[in-house]
């Protein structure tokens, strides 16, 4: 994957959250339509979310859980794409 490729991945969150201005979601729909490795790790970020969704649909979590989940994500998925 490129660098830039990375970049529009650390944002797929905040798409899927909706909390992109409207031409960062152009550019975000716009390259997800011309990568393939992005749409699938977008749709998989997608299923993820529903399916945490579903499951805790009791309360809504705290934004400094969200926030610590987030990192770690990040934190991992680079971890484990340097080892590899």
């Amino acid at each position: 994957m490129s660098r830039m490729c990375h970049e529009y991945l650390e944002k797929v969150y905040a798409y899927l959250d909706g909390e992109m201005s409207d031409a960062d979601c152009r550019a975000l729909q716009a390259h997800l339509e011309s990568c393939p490795p992005c749409m699938a790790a977008y749709q998989r970020d997608a299923r993820l979310k529903e399916l945490v969704r579903r499951s805790c649909a009791c309360e809504p979590a705290p934004t400094e859980l969200r926030e610590r989940i987030v990192t770690y994500i990040h934190t991992s998925v680079t971890v484990v794409r340097r080892q590899a």
